[in-house]
């Protein structure tokens, strides 16, 4: 029937020996070495998770942060328009008001003119007046009446000229 063969049998002992040594020899530390190994994996997983979370977050902060910016970027421009609108409002209230300020000046400046040249011809036509009163009554006039003739002609001539 069956031959018992010593060397397949010393094989088997010997392969069973081996099995034992590697288990207590190398197959502990593989099993750890394996174990750490996924450890590690897992850990780089987790922190590679992390870090996607806060880039995420970073990200919103980011986007949020240059909203933000653009906001207040458009204020500026804003208020940097609605400065220069009410500048050149107040600029040109400015000139319209030395407008106005001129032509009063120049008004008041001609009425003043004005003025001058009617007392001028009031007087140049009293001493016309007084020369031709002269002549004509060939007498002497006294100051007295020379001003009251003065003034009935000053009077006479300025409902004329107005």
């Amino acid at each position: 029937m069956l031959e018992f063969n010593a060397t397949l049998l010393a094989q088997v002992v010997h392969f069973l020996i081996l099995l034992i040594f590697l288990r207590f020899v190398a197959y502990k530390p593989l099993i750890k070495l394996l174990s750490d190994r996924q450890r590690l994996i897992e850990n780089n997983i987790n922190a590679a998770e992390q870090e996607r979370q806060q880039a995420g977050q970073l990200k919103e902060e980011l986007e949020s942060d240059l909203r933000r910016a653009r906001e207040q970027a458009q204020d500026i421009i804003q208020k940097a328009a609605k400065a220069a609108e009410d500048q050149a409002v107040e600029i040109i209230e400015n000139a319209k008001n030395e407008a106005k300020r001129l032509k009063e000046s120049a008004l008041a400046e001609i009425q003043r003119e004005k003025d001058k040249a009617v007392a001028e011809m009031r007087d140049q036509a009293a001493s016309l007046a007084v020369l031709a009163a002269g002549k004509i009554l060939e007498r002497q006039i006294d100051d007295k009446i020379q001003h009251e003739l003065v003034r009935e002609f000053v009077k006479e001539a300025g409902e004329l000229l107005c």
